[in-house]
């Protein structure tokens, strides 16, 4: 059966029948939406199944072969990132309805729409094996994902305005190297370019298309310095939406750098560019260093966590251009395991901000009386994304800095151990806001309701999916042995020295 198909069509569908939805029937949107990402989670899961027993498994759109048809590829790492992606989006979703349906209450089929097409977008991102195609699905999830974005505070709209500029910037970017790519080798199907690409050598025309098509996924995935559309788009956007797209845009655009580091272009290729790898590591190393100091500026958890998310963004750039397997491997573990940080975290603040109405610091006090669930997922994610074993933090970061000491990038070496000590100070300055600055034991009432010791805790709906989340850290954390040598390892056999 064609599981790879299944995956995407089920939210296809959902999302046309949200947008008549107002014509048939309201309360059927919810249901839907749920019934459609089930379905395509059960389908990815099935794909993986298949990749580990037989290997990359391929569906022909339409039947046409390649080079003139489209194909859908999976291997081991792209089906571990499906099963993950629509896993993320179904979770979210079932813990927001309430909020979803409470804000936007005339326009709530709309919404569903939205969040179905940017899913929908990703994960075509993540099956599809033509290089056109992927700009297409580029396109399908970041128009989808703009105008989520744009539903949220007063400057929602200005800051989604920005990321469609800078975002459209980079898609171009990406779209202008694919034209070299098909002039010179009159193919889109990511193999039969590889194929072609082996026999052909470096040219400038070559180089050019690379280094193209780098920037432009470098500026969709917020490289530094691309970074500046992020921290706005999703601090001042819905808790909803940025718990969708933060744990998965950029996750899903280092995967395609990834891939095409280790399936478009050959090795040997790369290796003839060390000039770009260079640069790329540096970019990568500022990236975490910026991200890291600019968090420590803010005051406003939710934005916090959107620099620390840049500098995430440095972890998995720089790992991915230093050129040996280890880091290569920390690299595809790291978006495995910021995806499930990300998400824990951002679901977290969700909730906090649905009961104290906002993420400033000041608004946090008591939260570890008031809130004791959410808060226990929050220090999971917290110590995960300072890298504390068992959690899947601490061997993605492990796989980093081993490469990145093998490659002799010592550089980048100290901005990962820099960030994650930063990262112990960001999470622990936090910790003691929500537990040693609020509470009776003061003696002071000078805050009001923010210092009362009563549970104040989010309904059981919004805790069961944040749950699942956290415990997918320690679970994903203790499996690392198998998932680096069942599916990283598989995904990168001949890929890489």
């Amino acid at each position: 059966m064609h599981y790879q198909i299944l995956v995407l069509l089920p939210l296809l569908f959902a999302a046309f029948f949200a947008a008549i939805s107002p014509w048939l029937g309201r309360r059927l949107e919810f249901p839907a939406a749920v019934l459609a990402l089930g379905v395509s989670l059960w389908s990815a899961i099935q794909v993986l199944l298949q990749t580990l027993a037989h290997g990359p498994v391929t569906y022909l759109l339409g039947g046409w072969s390649p080079p003139w048809g489209i194909s859908f590829v999976a291997d081991t790492f792209s089906a571990t990132m499906l099963c993950l992606m629509s896993g993320m989006a179904l979770l979210n979703l079932l813990a927001n309805r309430e909020q979803i349906e409470r804000e936007f209450p005339e326009k709530a089929h709309v919404f569903y729409t939205l969040y179905l097409l940017t899913t929908a977008g990703h994960l075509g991102i993540l099956s599809t094996g033509d290089i056109f195609n992927l700009y297409v699905l580029i396109e399908v999830a970041a128009l989808s994902g703009y105008a989520l974005l744009s539903w949220g505070g007063a400057r929602a709209q200005l800051a989604s305005l920005n990321y469609l500029l800078i975002g459209s910037t980079g898609a171009s970017f990406y779209l202008f190297g694919v034209g070299y790519l098909y002039v010179k080798t009159g193919s889109l199907n990511m193999a039969d370019v590889a194929s072609i690409l082996s026999t052909m050598g470096s040219t400038p025309a070559m180089a050019g298309a690379f280094a193209i098509i780098m920037l432009g996924l470098w500026v969709k995935m917020a490289l530094f310095p691309f970074h500046g559309w992020l921290p706005g788009a999703y601090s001042q956007s819905t808790n909803v939406s940025a718990a969708l797209l933060a744990p998965m845009t950029t996750k899903v655009m280092a995967y395609v750098v990834v891939r095409m580091l280790i399936t478009v272009f050959p090795t040997d290729f790369v290796a003839s560019m060390p000039e770009l790898s260079t640069i790329a590591v540096w970019l990568a190393s500022a990236a975490i260093v910026v991200g890291a100091l600019a968090a420590l500026a803010q005051r406003d958890l939710r934005r916090m966590l959107c620099f620390i998310l840049v500098a995430e963004v440095g972890y998995m750039a720089g790992g991915a251009f230093i050129g040996n397997r280890t880091a290569m491997t920390g690299t595809m573990l790291h978006i495995i395991a910021d995806a499930l940080m990300t998400l824990t975290l951002f679901m977290a603040v969700s909730n906090i901000v649905s009961k104290r109405g906002s993420p400033a610091f000041g608004d946090l006090k008591g939260l570890f009386r008031s809130m004791p669930f959410t808060m226990a997922a929050f220090v999971l994610g917290a110590m995960s994304m300072i890298g504390v074993p068992p959690l899947c933090g601490f061997f993605s970061k492990w796989y980093l800095v081993s490469g990145s000491m093998q490659a002799g990038q010592y550089v980048f070496a100290g901005a990962l151990i820099l960030s994650s000590l930063i990262n112990v100070i960001l999470f622990f300055r936090i910790f003691e806001i929500c537990f040693f600055e609020g509470g009776q034991e003061h003696g002071s009432h000078e805050h009001g309701h923010h210092e009362e010791s009563v549970l104040d805790e989010v309904h059981w709906t919004r805790l069961v999916p944040l749950a699942a989340a956290a415990l997918i850290l320690i679970a994903v954390g203790l499996s690392t042995g198998y998932i680096v040598d069942r599916v990283i390892a598989a995904a990168l056999t001949g890929s890489i020295a």
